[in-house]
């Protein structure tokens, strides 16, 4: 839902690939004014990459399937001046029996599985409010946070730009609003989930862009 910019920056991806799930969220930066390119060109590259890649995602570093990401995203963005698609990037890789994520820049991921919350966000550390990692011409591989999850039941997985902000946006609130939110939706019919999101997502405070993108156990 876009609330601020004449062009919604936001940019997510949702469905399912042959060995699983993937779900992808990014958020243009608001200086520059093509990072609705940006994000979009990311969650396509994210799902083609890992989708189609060669290895066993169980045994190779997540790290390395980011960079190739990163790598097919400068080349489909070879005819834009690439400074002005910066975006940040949360991404969620959900197989039969692990998760993959990983988060660079704001905004929040949460993976509930076996009942227990697990958050990747930013907090923050060593940056002004308003300032935050993202996407650009080279990537800092340190600068991306990664978790992966053996799990044997999966409840479901919430991804959030920072329009989107829960409380403090520390990993107390992200969690409680997480399984608040998947015990509430799961099972129920997905129109009557969006129907519901839209209705409260739309007068959330704040001005930004604002993507809540999920996947749950059980949704129909």
């Amino acid at each position: 839902m876009g609330s601020y910019h004449n062009v919604n920056q936001d940019s997510f991806l949702s469905k399912p690939y042959k060995d699983g799930y993937i779900m992808v969220v990014s958020d243009g930066m608001g200086s520059k004014s093509l990072s609705h390119f940006g994000s979009k060109c990311i969650c396509e590259s994210v799902y083609d990459v890992v989708s189609n890649y060669t290895f066993d995602l169980d045994v190779i570093s997540f790290k390395d399937v980011i960079y190739a990401c990163h790598e097919e995203w400068k080349k489909r963005l070879s005819d834009y001046d690439i400074k002005q698609c910066y975006t940040t990037l949360l991404v969620v890789v959900v197989r039969e029996n692990t998760i993959k994520a990983a988060r660079l820049g704001d905004g929040f991921l949460a993976i509930y599985a076996d009942g227990k919350v697990t958050c990747l966000y930013d907090k923050k550390e060593n940056y002004f409010a308003n300032e935050t990692d993202c996407l650009k011409e080279e990537l800092d591989r340190e600068k991306i946070e990664i978790v992966e999850i053996e799990y044997s039941r999966f409840h479901g997985a919430v991804s959030c730009t920072d329009g989107v902000e829960i409380g403090t946006m520390q990993e107390e609130d992200i969690t409680g609003f997480t399984q608040e939110f998947v015990d509430e939706y799961s099972y129920k019919e997905n129109d009557e989930v969006l129907e519901e999101i839209e209705s409260w997502l739309k007068d959330w405070s704040g001005t930004d862009d604002k993507t809540l993108a999920f996947v749950m156990e059980g949704e129909r």
